[in-house]
């Protein structure tokens, strides 16, 4: 009766062994997907050219603020498209591996990122 138990245990402990793996990777595969529709910076951020808050001493040109946008989303591994530029905003379209991830509006005044997807 034991050895029975104790067989029963061993078979079910090496099909959780097989199964638990493939389990884990289906929530994996899920929630990156769920990630990946959701905005790249969904509260907002800011740049490195302006302080924690948008405190900024001057406003920065439209060539830095690109270049600061550039920089920003290049560390998180993504690419910017640029696509309007009016007065002190930036609005520019967030990609990973050419898919649109997020759209993003820049202000150069305050460094802040702001998600408008």
């Amino acid at each position: 009766m034991i050895s029975k138990m104790k067989y029963s245990a061993a078979l079910a402990m090496i099909l959780f062994m097989l199964t638990a793996p493939s389990t884990f990777a289906q929530q994996s595969a899920q929630q990156s997907a769920q990630q990946r529709e959701q905005p790249v910076t969904p509260y907002g951020d800011f740049c490195s050219l302006c302080s924690t808050y948008g405190i900024c001493t001057i406003q920065t040109s439209p060539e830095k603020a690109e270049r600061a946008i550039r920089d920003y989303y290049s560390k998180k591994g993504l690419d910017v498209e640029i696509e309007e530029i009016s007065g002190r905003f930036i609005k520019a379209k967030v990609k990973d591996k050419g898919k649109v991830v997020d759209t993003i509006l820049f202000d150069s005044s305050t460094g802040r990122f702001r998600s408008i997807y």
